[in-house]
C-alpha cells in the first residue's frame, strides 16, 4: 500500500494542531524567562561565548557539549533573548510530531502512524520540556531524524540517506555526549538481514547492498564530529569527543552518599541540601586541573570506589533504574513549585496524575508492544537505545530527565499496542519466549514505577 501523504492526512493535521496549542499556550501565558539549574548553568556557559571567551568550564569544573550553549548564544545575538530558543523548540517539535508518524508508518502502518503522532502531540513532559531552556527537545528532534534516515536508507540503498544518519547522529553528540555510543547501534541497524533470511546469510546479504550507507554514515559521523574532537582535545588537556562529564556523573552516583538525583521529592533540589550530601562522600578530584584530566581522575577514583564497595554498587541498580523510570517528571516539579500558580488546585492534581499516567502508558504500553513486535532495524535502534541507557544507568545515576529521548522511541511500540490489541496479543501467544519475558519484566518495572511515584503528591512524603 502506497505510503500516505501526511501534508493530506486530517488525522495528523488535528494532533499537530493541538500539539501546537499544548506547547505555545502555556508560553503565553505562563511566560518563564528566569532559568532553573542546569538552565542556568547553559545560559552561563552562553553568555562567555558572547563575550568571546569561547565554550567555558562550568562552576563545577565540567566541560559540557557545545550545541546548546552556542544555540542559545545563537539565539541571544540574534533575538536579544535566551529564552527565545524556546520557540524554535515549539517548531522542531511539531516536525518531530510528522517524523514520528512517518516512522511509525514504515515500521507497522497508517493506523499505528497516527495514534503514534496523537500520543507525542499531548504527551505532557514532551509538551513541557518545549518551553524550557534544556536539551531534550532538540536531542529527540535529532535522534528521530537519524532513526528515519535509517529507514529510508534500508528502503532506497541511497548512500544519501546513510550520510544523514551520521550528520544527524554527529550534531546529537555535539548537543549531547550520551549520543557517543550510539552510531554502532544505528550502523548495526543499517546493515540488519532483512525478514525470512538465515541470520548469518542475511547479514551477507544486506552487507553487500548496503555497504556505501554504512560508510556514509560513518564518514559523515566522523566528519561532524572530528572538528570539535581535535579542538576541544587540544584545549581542555587531553582526548575527548564532545565533552567531558563521564567522571563528574560517576562521582555523582558512586559515592559514600546514595546516588543523586534532582527530581521533585526525591533530589537535591536545593544548594545546601546538595552540599550537605557531597560532605558526606569522598573529595571530588580537583577541579581547577584540565577538564579532560579532571574528569579521568574522577572515573579512576569512581572505578577504585566499586571494587572497594561491589555490594553497595550492585544494590544501587534497582535505585538508579527508579529514579529514572519514576513516573513524575521535571514537569511535576514546576507544578509543585507554582510555576503555575494560576491555575486552580484542581487542575494542578489532574496534570500531575496525567503526568503520571502518560509516562506509565508509555513504560509498560511500550514494552509490551516491543516484546510484541520488536524486529528488523527498528528493533535494533529502540531496543538498542533503551538498554544502553538502561545500562549506563545502572553504572551512574538515574533522573527523569534522561528518561525522556527514550519515549518516542517506545511511543512507536504503544502505538501498535493501541492500534492493533489482537494482532499484539497474537504475536505474544505464538512466542512463547517472548510472553514468558514480558511476564518476567512487566512486574519488575512496575516495582520500579511504583518506587518514587508517591513524592508527585506531597502529602505522601
Amino acid at each position: 500500500m502506497a505510503a500516505q501523504d501526511w501534508r493530506k492526512d486530517r488525522v495528523l493535521t488535528a494532533a499537530l494542531l493541538v500539539a501546537l496549542l499544548l506547547r505555545i499556550v502555556p508560553i503565553i501565558v505562563f511566560p518563564q524567562s528566569d532559568c532553573v539549574r542546569d538552565e542556568c548553568i547553559y545560559r552561563m556557559l552562553a553568555t562567555g561565548i558572547i563575550e568571546g571567551e569561547g565554550l567555558n568550564l562550568t562552576s563545577k569544573g565540567w566541560l559540557a557539549a557545545p550545541g546548546y550553549p552556542y544555540a542559545l548564544a545563537l539565539m541571544k545575538s540574534v533575538f536579544g533573548l535566551f529564552w527565545s530558543i524556546k520557540f524554535v523548540q515549539i517548531a522542531l517539535s511539531l516536525v518531530s510530531v510528522v517524523t514520528l508518524y512517518k516512522i511509525a508508518e514504515i515500521v507497522d502502518d497508517l493506523k499505528t502512524a497516527r495514534v503514534a503522532a496523537w500520543l507525542f502531540a499531548v504527551h505532557p513532559t514532551l509538551a513541557y520540556f518545549t518551553n524550557t531552556m534544556w536539551i531534550e527537545t532538540l536531542y529527540i528532534f535529532l535522534i528521530l531524524w537519524a532513526v528515519y534516515f535509517v529507514l529510508r536508507a534500508r528502503e532506497t540503498g541511497d548512500w544519501r540517506w546513510g550520510a544523514g544518519v551520521g550528520l544527524s547522529l554527529g550534531i546529537a553528540t555535539l548537543f549531547r555526549g550520551m549520543a557517543t555510543y550510539l552510531p554502532p547501534i544505528f550502523l548495526l541497524a543499517i546493515l540488519w538481514p532483512g525478514d525470512g533470511k538465515a541470520f548469518f546469510a542475511g547479514v551477507k546479504g544486506s552487507v553487500t547492498r548496503r555497504w556505501k550507507i554504512a560508510i556514509a554514515m560513518v564518514a559523515a559521523v566522523v566528519l561532524s564530529i572530528a572538528p570539535y574532537s581535535i579542538h576541544g582535545s587540544q584545549k581542555y588537556g587531553g582526548f575527548m569527543v564532545t565533552d567531558a562529564t563521564v567522571g563528574h556523573v560517576l562521582f555523582l552516583g558512586n559515592n559514600d552518599f546514595p546516588p543523586l538525583t534532582f527530581d521533585y521529592g526525591n533530589g537535591m533540589l536545593s544548594g545546601p541540601i546538595f552540599a550537605r550530601y557531597l560532605r558526606l562522600g569522598r573529595r571530588p578530584c580537583d577541579r581547577t586541573e584540565p577538564a579532560v584530566q579532571s574528569s579521568k581522575c574522577e572515573v579512576e577514583k569512581a572505578v577504585d570506589w566499586i571494587k572497594e564497595n561491589p555490594d553497595k554498587f550492585v544494590g544501587r541498580i534497582p535505585m538508579r533504574l527508579a529514579q529514572l523510570l519514576n513516573p513524575n517528571s521535571f514537569f511535576t516539579r514546576a507544578i509543585r513549585w507554582g510555576y503555575w500558580s494560576p491555575i486552580p488546585w484542581w487542575f494542578k492534581e489532574f496534570l500531575v496524575t496525567f503526568i503520571i499516567f502518560s509516562s506509565a502508558l508509555v513504560t509498560v504500553g511500550g514494552t509490551v508492544g516491543a516484546f510484541a513486535r520488536a524486529k528488523g532495524a527498528y528493533g535494533v535502534m529502540a531496543v538498542g537505545t533503551v538498554l544502553y541507557t538502561l545500562a549506563t544507568i545502572c553504572l551512574m545515576y538515574g533522573m527523569t530527565r534522561f528518561r525522556l529521548p527514550l519515549v518516542p522511541l517506545w511511543i512507536v511500540y504503544l502505538a501498535s499496542v493501541m492500534a492493533h490489541p489482537v494482532q499484539i496479543k497474537a504475536a505474544l501467544s505464538a512466542s512463547t519466549p517472548r510472553a514468558a519475558s514480558l511476564l518476567l519484566v512487566i512486574p519488575m518495572l512496575l516495582v520500579l514505577m511504583a518506587w518514587y511515584l508517591p513524592t508527585g503528591y506531597p502529602m505522601f512524603w
